[in-house]
C-alpha cells in the first residue's frame, strides 16, 4: 500500500508538471490579464500572424523548453493574440513592425518591453530573462518618475530603460520631454528609437545635434547599418570599439559590427565576432542575437533580421 501511495504521488505530482507546461499561451486575453494583475504576474504577448512563414515559425518556437524554462524561470503569465484582429494592441504596446511579436507587460497592464518581427528560441529566452532581471529596476525608475514627472533626467533614466527593452511606446514620449528639458543625451537616444523602426530621417535629425559621446557613436553606426551603408557602419564600430567603458554598448557595436561584416560580404571576419559574441555573452540579448546571426549564415532562410 505504501508503495502504491507512493507511486500515485509520484503521478500526481508529474500530471502536475505536464498541465503546468502545457498552459503557457492562453489564447484569452480577459483571464490573462486578470490572472496577471490577481498574482502580481508579468505578462508575455505574442502577436501571430497565422499563415504567414515567419511567424507560425515563431510560434513553434514559443513551445521550446529554452522557452518554457525562461517563462517558469520569470514567473511570467503568457497569451497569444492574433495580431490581425488585435491591431489596436498591438500598435499600444508594440508599435512598429508588421502585426507580430512579443510584448511584455506588468501586473497593471502597462507595456515595459517590446520587440516585433520574428525571433527564435534563445532569443525569447534571453529578452525574457532579462525582463525578469530588470524588472525591478523599471518599477523604481517609474516610482522616481512619478514624484516628478516633469524632471528631465527622470524622464531621461526611464526613457533609456525602456529603450534597453525595445519599448518605442513607452519611451519616445519620455525621451522627448527629456530633451524638451535640456537633457542633451536624450537626442541620441531618439536617434537610436527611430533609426529601430527604420525612420532614418528622423533619425539624422536628432543626431545632428546629439551631444558627442562614444555612446552616439554607436547609435551612428547603427543609424547607418539602418540606412544600407554598410561599409561606413564598419569604419564607425570599428572606431568606437577602440573606446574604453562602452558598457553594454560595446556588445551592441560588436553584433552589429559582425551584421554589417556580413553584408559587406566579409563572412569570415562576420563569423570571428559572432562566434566571439556567443561564448563572451551566453544568455543575453547580444549572445543569442550573435547565434541567430551564425545560425542564418549556414540558413538563410532562417529568418533574417536587423
Amino acid at each position: 500500500m505504501l508503495v502504491l501511495r507512493s507511486v500515485l504521488g509520484l503521478a500526481t505530482c508529474l500530471l502536475a508538471a505536464c498541465v503546468s507546461t502545457s498552459l503557457p499561451w492562453t489564447s484569452d486575453l480577459t483571464s490573462a490579464r486578470v490572472r496577471s494583475r490577481d498574482d502580481g504576474r508579468d505578462l508575455v504577448v505574442f502577436f501571430a500572424l497565422p499563415g504567414r512563414e515567419q511567424s507560425d515559425r515563431m510560434e513553434i518556437a514559443l513551445r521550446d523548453p529554452v522557452v518554457l524554462a525562461a517563462l517558469q524561470r520569470g514567473g511570467f503569465e503568457s497569451l497569444r493574440l492574433d495580431g490581425f484582429a488585435q491591431q489596436r494592441l498591438y500598435n499600444d504596446w508594440i508599435g512598429g513592425g508588421e502585426g507580430m511579436g512579443l510584448a511584455v507587460l506588468d501586473p497593471r497592464g502597462v507595456a515595459y518591453c517590446a520587440r516585433p518581427g520574428p525571433l527564435d528560441p534563445l532569443e525569447i529566452a534571453a529578452l525574457l530573462d532579462r525582463c525578469a532581471t530588470g524588472r525591478t529596476r523599471i518599477d523604481a525608475l517609474r516610482a522616481s518618475h512619478a514624484q516628478n514627472d516633469r524632471d528631465a533626467q527622470a524622464c531621461l533614466d526611464l526613457g533609456c530603460a525602456l529603450l534597453e527593452l525595445g519599448c518605442r511606446v513607452g519611451a519616445e514620449p519620455l525621451l522627448l520631454q527629456a530633451a524638451q528639458g535640456g537633457a542633451l543625451d536624450a537626442h541620441h537616444r531618439l536617434a537610436r528609437l527611430y533609426a529601430l523602426d527604420g525612420h532614418c530621417v528622423r533619425a539624422r535629425q536628432w543626431l545632428r545635434t546629439a551631444l558627442p559621446s562614444p555612446a552616439a557613436q554607436v547609435t551612428l553606426g547603427y543609424v547607418e547599418f539602418k540606412e544600407r551603408q554598410y561599409r561606413k557602419a564598419v569604419e564607425t564600430f570599428a572606431a568606437v570599439l577602440q573606446q574604453p567603458d562602452l558598457g553594454e554598448d560595446a556588445l551592441r557595436a560588436r553584433l552589429y559590427l559582425g551584421k554589417a561584416l556580413h553584408e559587406c560580404g566579409r563572412d569570415d571576419e562576420a563569423i570571428r565576432i559572432f562566434q566571439a559574441l556567443v561564448q563572451e555573452a551566453p544568455g543575453t540579448t547580444f549572445g543569442a542575437g550573435a547565434q541567430h546571426s551564425l545560425t542564418h549564415l549556414k540558413d538563410g532562410n532562417h529568418g533574417h533580421t536587423h
